[in-house]
């Protein structure tokens, strides 16, 4: 039996607008990765410059390690912040197509 706005069987209930949100929020925390990074490199930069500038071997696998860092970093935080994005426009789109279909099939009464 199938009541308007009553799930069916193997029906997969959904809210759009948590998928969205964790999408944005995301979007958000991966904008917030960076500036942590930026401000985490700010502080270390005096640090950093002499060990490099020291010629030490050490300081030449750090750097080289840093660099790798970085780029490992940058391509997490891109996928966070792709994923966000797909997230909440998938959602959206989602949503738009249930209410779509919603309408539609709205005039059409109760099913028993």
């Amino acid at each position: 039996m199938y009541e308007s706005g009553a799930p069916s069987a193997g029906t997969v209930a959904m809210s759009f607008g948590a998928v969205s949100g964790a999408g944005a929020t995301l979007v958000t925390q991966s904008g917030a990765i960076n500036g942590a990074l930026e401000s985490l490199d700010k502080a270390l930069n005096p640090v950093r410059m002499t060990w490099y500038e020291s010629g030490s071997s050490s300081g030449q696998e750090a750097q080289i390690a840093e660099v790798n860092l970085r780029k490992l970093l940058n391509d997490m935080t891109l996928i966070i912040n792709n994923l966000g994005r797909l997230l909440d426009g998938t959602a959206t789109e989602g949503a738009a197509l249930d209410g779509a279909l919603g309408q539609r099939f709205q005039g059409h009464g109760t099913i028993r």
